[in-house]
């Protein structure tokens, strides 16, 4: 009497000795998924290193994810508000006239190094500044770029006396105030003689030159008065693909801006075309891949047509010998995809050493991050098991009675 129990356990044993019985044929089934995979893997590593390698050059750019509107406008202090509140919008700080956004600074003691510096407003959570200091809480303290600094001979820690001229009813007037240096920009966020300061001091210097306003006795009492109207505007985005939808909004609204727009709009468009080709090569080599892999199962499954009749005979059911080809897919995949991950490593650090002398220091032009790790284990073992049904249903359909001529 044949009984017929799940044998799953045994069906495991049974896979894992068969291809330890005949290692060649093993090696040579887990060599294939290898040639397959590996080359793969290294363009998959080439794509993130260089898709990564752009956006950490973008990103290293502050201004990256500016936008600046070049031309003096009318915003209300209202339709300013309404603009940071979108959802793509991260930060953005109101900008005063040109003409009236820069104020004479000089050294105390150091007369004659004096020179004009462009006044650029900023607020709390200012990406520009994140890095240089968290904000600027007084109307005396500015943040100084590297080249006014240097210009004026001054460090952070010290203090500048600022001289702010105007003409009223004929007659000229002057005042002057110190302000301390609390940080120093670097070139990189900007390479103009300019100096961050609070929005308060920006619109009082802007009302005190065009007679609305006398100047304050102390820095502390300025304020930005009620329906302010301002000339412009700087704001970044939260990432960079908001950037390019963000500009045309802007733009189709009638306003003049500046920005990085058409570099991340490039690279958003070679993330998609690398994305396609690496979709097209990877379903020719993973077809490819699939077909290597199952014939070699099917092939083993007809040798041992007759040793797994005898397995049904002796009380297998068919979902036992279905686990059969399945385990040892299982098992060949995942070796292969360790494998191939080995040598496309291998591989990458070589491309990576070879390229070294002309990429940026710290980019890489091969990465192979985690996604790619996982893919290339979870993808390879499935397939390897979707292509196993095939074997095993081949193997279900096995008789107990194929197995009777066999002994």
């Amino acid at each position: 009497m044949v009984y017929k129990r799940f044998h799953g356990s045994l069906s495991a044993k049974l896979a894992w000795k068969d291809l330890k019985n005949e290692p060649i044929l093993s090696l040579c089934l887990v060599l294939g998924i290898v040639a397959v995979l590996a080359p793969l893997i290294v363009i998959a590593g080439l794509r993130s290193g260089v898709l990564t390698s752009v956006r950490q050059t973008l990103l290293e750019d502050p201004h990256a994810r500016e936008i600046v509107n070049i031309s003096n406008r009318s915003f209300t202090d209202q339709s300013l508000k309404q603009l940071a509140s979108r959802k793509d919008v991260e930060f953005l700080a109101p900008r005063t006239r040109t003409l009236a956004a820069s104020l004479f600074m000089e050294k105390p003691g150091d007369l004659g190094s004096g020179r004009h510096i462009m006044l650029i407003p900023t607020e709390k959570g200012d990406p520009l500044l994140q890095n240089i200091h968290p904000f600027i809480d007084s109307n005396q303290e500015i943040i100084l770029s590297d080249s006014a600094a240097n210009h004026l001979h001054v460090k952070k820690g010290d203090e500048v006396t600022a001289y702010l001229n105007r003409i009223l009813h004929g007659e000229k007037q002057q005042v002057q105030f110190s302000l301390k240096i609390i940080g120093v920009a670097p070139a990189s966020i900007t390479d103009q003689d300019s100096a961050y300061v609070t929005l308060p001091l920006a619109v009082g210097i802007e009302n005190y030159q065009d007679g609305i306003k006398d100047w304050p006795s102390e820095l502390k009492n300025l304020s930005v008065p009620p329906q302010t109207v301002y000339s412009g505007f700087r704001l970044y985005t939260h990432n960079l693909s908001e950037l390019p939808a963000l500009d045309a909004d802007l733009r189709k609204s009638g306003i003049d801006i500046v920005s990085r727009a058409g570099d991340v709009e490039g690279l958003l468009s070679l993330d998609q075309r690398l994305s396609l080709l690496f979709i097209c090569v990877a379903s020719l080599g993973g077809v490819g891949l699939c077909i290597s892999l199952g014939a070699g199962l099917w092939a083993n499954t007809e040798r041992k047509r007759k040793s797994l009749a005898l397995l049904r005979f002796n009380g297998f059911s068919a979902l036992d010998l279905i686990l059969f080809p399945m385990l040892q897919a299982i098992i060949l995949s995942l070796s292969g995809a360790i494998v191939a991950l080995g040598a496309a490593f291998g591989a990458g650090q070589l491309i990576n050493i070879l390229f070294s002398s002309v990429l940026p220091q710290g980019h890489s032009l091969f990465l192979l991050n985690n996604w790619i790790i996982f893919g290339a284990l979870g993808l390879t073992v499935a397939g390897g098991i979707i292509v196993s049904l095939l074997s095993g249903n081949r193997a279900a359909k096995i008789q107990p009675w194929e197995g009777v001529t066999a002994l």
